[in-house]
């Protein structure tokens, strides 16, 4: 993602990560400690303009609310892609190198669930959804010149490795569908997939 279109989120992210370090204090009696999870990986199958996918990023805190359920919110940004384009020299035509020209990501804040579906340990197998409100973004050059916000939709399957004590460690593959407004532009993207490696960090009884 460009630094200067990203910049808004990563403060976001900044900052929710200051909330977290609160997570390591001694949990008062009879408060629930939230699942941190944090993804990192790759957006594909983008089918906006440009759609050639990028990294994308995950930061979730969740409830158990049962034995094998899960609830709570999560941030998230997704590169979709960057159209590149050759520089030339307008005076002899010679090809002087490769820039990015138009760039497009969408990033928001979502509700998420998430059930186990089939356990053989240490290996989890977990269906997730979620529902929250999107905002994409079409830069050029760092000049953002297409804004559109509107619902999104997601739903995947994580496989867990849970290790003996609070880390896990997973790998998520996950569709997402934005319901944005395209009569202004028809190249905005309503759906993607991703893949993305996970740590998951959760409150043993001995921490």
């Amino acid at each position: 993602m460009r630094a200067r279109t990203a910049g808004g989120f990563v403060r976001r992210l900044a900052a929710a990560a200051a909330v977290l370090a609160a997570l390591h204090a001694p949990a008062r009696a009879g408060v629930l400690v939230p699942e941190v999870v944090v993804g990192g990986g790759w957006t594909w199958a983008v089918d906006g303009e440009p759609g050639t996918g990028g990294a994308a990023g995950t930061l979730a805190l969740q409830w158990p609310f049962a034995s094998a359920w899960s609830f709570g919110a999560s941030l998230f940004a997704q590169d979709m892609g960057t159209l590149l384009s050759e520089l030339t020299d307008p005076n002899t035509g010679e090809i002087l190198g490769t820039v990015a020209t138009s760039h497009r990501w969408s990033y928001g804040l979502e509700w998420r669930a998430e059930g186990a579906f089939h356990t053989s340990a240490p290996l989890h197998w977990l269906w997730n959804g979620g529902m929250g409100y999107a905002r994409q973004e079409r830069d050029q050059r760092g000049v953002v010149n297409d804004a559109v916000s509107g619902i999104t939709m997601t739903t995947g399957v994580t496989s867990l490795w849970q290790t003996k004590g609070a880390n896990a460690w997973g790998f998520t593959l996950q569709y997402r569908h934005l319901f944005l407004e395209q009569d202004a532009n028809s190249d905005r993207a309503t759906h993607c997939g991703s893949a993305a490696v996970e740590w998951r960090w959760r409150r043993t009884a001995k921490d």
